[in-house]
């Protein structure tokens, strides 16, 4: 008996699986650990891809073998064998997306009514941008839950518009895990070096996946638009494809060439972390065209941030505007309209940000002083602490 409270932590993914959740749920278990506040165990997939050299330090079991809604009962048993003082879950992940996540609005309120003393706490990513059709399947799971956490100001309208008791809502920001270099002329015409950029021209960057949903082709279609127009623009592609899309790169690669914009371009293909902060290093601006609109849960942008660099993304009514990026100067476009983003790059072009402006916002959002305080507002939800007030910008 340990006279810690035990934390079992609910998550489909685990590294090196591929989703976005195994990495944040990694350095989350890490830093809570380091906290020494809770006996934690981890219930996750059983799934060939965990790295068992991150497994080591955690009492992990890797034994859930499918997620859906015929597996509520069993997983329900699972988690009641390990007698858990508090369940922290992961909702949604690759593993129950989609149809699947509504495993987690069947599993949750089971587990309340067979354990109601039983703290429960969720972590609720992308509940904004789910199709407002299909929105509602969360409020079940949410309601059930003793406290919510989400990270960004759209996740946060989106619950209150589904009824969520304002007083167990937490807001825990993300952060990047990327070190990246400190901004200035040096560096910059070192990293264009080491890539192979053009010293003179505009850098219009991109990093992440090459996803349909991220329209790097409307990027590229931008990007021709401005060469046609005579402005010096290179786009530099940090990223490879994804394997649930995989022909797409080969798509934007095929109509870069098409639109006579391939001279003009780079792609580095699957990036170190050295490549990703040379590249970032050598840009003038950072473009995402994210579909269904930006936000602060959007790791990449927060690297562009965080390298200082003008940001130019998106906004889709559909899915609720996040305030706090253009609260950090991030300009937003119609991420369908190639016109749109040519003009928003152009005006970049004529009129850079000022950098000291830049550096501030860059500082404002600098790792460790956003995870210092995303782990503090985690631990008070888990202990039924009051919610924290959210940073200030």
């Amino acid at each position: 008996m340990t006279g810690k409270p035990k934390l079992l932590i609910l998550s489909g993914t685990f590294p090196d699986m591929v989703c976005g959740t195994s990495n944040w749920i990694y350095e989350v278990i890490t830093r809570l650990s380091r906290r020494n506040l809770f006996d934690i165990h981890i219930l996750t997939s059983d799934d060939p891809k965990i790295n068992p050299e991150k497994t080591k330090p955690f009492q992990i079991y890797p034994i859930i073998k499918k997620w859906g809604l015929l597996q509520t009962g069993s997983i329900c048993r699972k988690i009641q064998d390990l007698h858990p003082d508090i369940i922290y879950i992961q909702n949604p992940t690759i593993q129950y997306s989609r149809w699947g996540s509504f495993l987690m609005s069947w599993l949750v309120p089971r587990l309340k009514r067979s354990a109601p003393q039983t703290r429960i706490v969720v972590m609720q990513h992308d509940l904004a941008i789910s199709h407002p059709c299909f929105r509602w399947r969360y409020r079940p799971l949410l309601q059930a839950a003793d406290a919510v956490i989400i990270s960004n100001s759209r996740d946060a309208l989106a619950a209150q518009h589904l009824n969520i008791d304002s007083q167990k809502i937490y807001r825990a920001p993300l952060s990047t895990h990327f070190h990246l270099h400190q901004p200035g002329a040096d560096i910059r015409k070192k990293a264009r070096t080491s890539l192979n950029l053009p010293q003179g021209d505009f850098i219009v960057a991109f990093f992440g996946f090459i996803l349909p949903g991220r329209n790097i082709d409307i990027l590229i279609r931008a990007l021709a638009q401005l060469r046609r127009d005579g402005r010096p623009v290179h786009g530099l592609i940090i990223g490879g494809p994804h394997e649930y899309a995989p022909k797409y790169f080969e798509k934007c690669q095929k109509l870069a060439g098409k639109l006579g914009l391939q001279p003009y371009m780079t792609w580095t293909g699957y990036a170190s972390e050295e490549q990703v902060a040379d590249g970032l290093a050598a840009a003038d601006v950072f473009v995402s065209l994210l579909q269904r609109g930006a936000d602060l849960r959007n790791s990449s942008i927060l690297t562009g941030i965080l390298a200082g660099l003008p940001v130019i993304t998106s906004r889709n009514s559909k899915y609720y505007n996040d305030p706090d990026l253009e609260k950090l100067g991030c300009g937003c476009v119609d991420p369908w309209d190639p016109q749109a983003v040519a003009v928003a790059i152009k005006e970049v072009m004529e009129n850079p940000p000022d950098v000291e402006i830049l550096k501030h916002r860059a500082r404002v959002w600098e790792p460790q002083r956003i995870w210092n305080h995303s782990i503090e507002v985690q631990i008070q939800a888990l202990q039924g602490g009051p919610p924290p007030p959210p940073l200030e910008f």
